[in-house]
Order: structure tokens, then sequence, then C-alpha cells
């Protein structure tokens, strides 16, 4: 038999003496449901990423550190502004006793001058907590990975509280002890 006539399809008749017929190529529920699984995974994937706080290429940033003697509240991946505009984030907090260094990855358009304040602040009343960094006068600025000494730690609202009740029950505590005593200091009783 000539190979050439048999593979270029002419004559392809069974022992029945029919032509074979050739399904057309549609697309199956099978190649469907893969498409939806390849995009499924993607998007998991995607969220997983997000929420987590991964990032992936920071080429754009460069890491700064500062001590604070108390980041109460501040959480990894909270916000680093400045004029209300954010202009990186807190990648890591550790303790260095007695206070604490904060990490953070700043862009890389925006330079830190070495005289800028770092500031814990909150957003509203109980909002949560930011790094803020308010402008010097210098023009030097820092170097990626520096440390950076001059900030304002957060204030504290269950503390100042706490001092104002305090300094209230103390003030009421001395007035009933000598509620006892005539002018003279002798009992009235």
């Amino acid at each position: 038999m000539d190979q050439s006539r048999s593979n270029s399809g002419e004559n392809r008749e069974t022992k029945t003496g029919r032509k074979p017929v050739i399904p057309r190529q549609t697309f199956t529920a099978e190649f469907l449901v893969g498409i939806f699984a390849i995009v499924g995974v993607a998007a998991g994937g995607w969220l997983a990423v997000g929420l987590g706080g991964v990032t992936l290429f920071q080429g754009d940033q460069y890491s700064l550190t500062a001590e604070f003697d108390n980041v109460s509240g501040l959480k990894r991946g909270a916000s680093v502004e400045i004029a209300g505009v954010p202009v990186g984030q807190v990648a890591d907090i550790t303790l260095n006793d007695p206070g604490a260094l904060v990490a953070m990855r700043i862009n890389n358009e925006v330079p830190v001058k070495e005289d800028d304040i770092f500031s814990i602040r909150t957003k509203g009343i109980i909002g949560d907590r930011f790094v803020k960094i308010s402008r010097g006068g210098s023009d030097i600025t820092l170097e990626p990975g520096s440390t950076v000494t001059e900030t304002e730690s957060v204030v504290d609202l269950e503390d100042v509280i706490g001092k104002i009740v305090h300094s209230m029950t103390k003030g009421k505590d001395d007035e009933d002890e000598s509620d006892g005593e005539d002018s003279a200091g002798t009992d009235k009783k």
C-alpha cells in the first residue's frame, strides 16, 4: 500500500465502505471546569497573599527602623504617613528592652530627613494606630536601613483616664480623713 496515499486522507473508507466520522471539537464541560478551577486557584492565591500582608516585590521601597518607648496598639502592616498621605507601612515590631523597635518600609520617592519626627497616632477616637512622620528642616536624608531616635510614643488613653481617676479618688480620700478632725487637729467626737 502506498504510504503517501493512506496518510493524505483520500479514500478513507472502512471495511463497511463508509468514511469514518470525525467529531467536531467543541468546548466540553471538562474543559470549562478546568478553566474555572485554574481561575479559582489563581484568585485564592491572590487573596491569600493580599490578606496575609505578604509583599512579593519590594524593589520600590527602602527600610528604616525607629525606637519607641511604647507602641501599644500598633500592628504590623499599619500605615506610615506624612501629612495624611500613606508613604509606607510597618514591616515588623520587636522588643528592644525597655522599648520597642519598629521596622518600616518607605516608598523610594519619599526621602526621610535626619530631623523628621516619627510619632504613633490614632485614626479617629478609637481607630487604628499608624506612624506619622512630621517634617523637620534639615536637608540631609537618612540612608536606607538607618535607625531613627527622634520619636514620640503613643499616648495611651487608658493610662490617662486611670491617672485622672486615681487623682480624683486620692483627693476624696484626703478629704474623708480630714472630716474626722477639727481645725486644731483634735477629734470632734
